[in-house]
């Protein structure tokens, strides 16, 4: 159970942070490049939206991040899981 819990942990980590550091770049460009507004989104869950309104901008980073960082680290438990259970049975 503890190797679970660990993948999990590890793995949501690393996808949150990847994911966090990949919607603070693209608000960056987005900003920089001008661009009047966009949002990346499934559905109602919104991972990132940049709007501009003249001179004034809004960036979101939205919760779709921490849902992928969980799916992150639910995948890696699971490859976790499958890479222990195949260990086991070939010993």
């Amino acid at each position: 159970m503890r190797t679970l819990v660990t993948a999990f942990l590890l793995g949501a980590v690393a996808v949150g942070l990847a994911a966090a550091a990949a919607a603070v770049a693209i608000l960056i460009v987005a900003d920089a490049a001008g661009w009047e507004s966009f949002s990346a989104e499934i559905g109602s869950l919104v991972f990132v939206s940049f709007e501009r309104a003249g001179e004034d901008t809004e960036a979101t980073v939205g919760p779709g991040i921490a849902v992928a960082a969980v799916a992150g680290g639910v995948l890696n438990a699971l490859g976790a899981s499958l890479l222990k259970r195949r260990r086991d049975l070939l010993h």
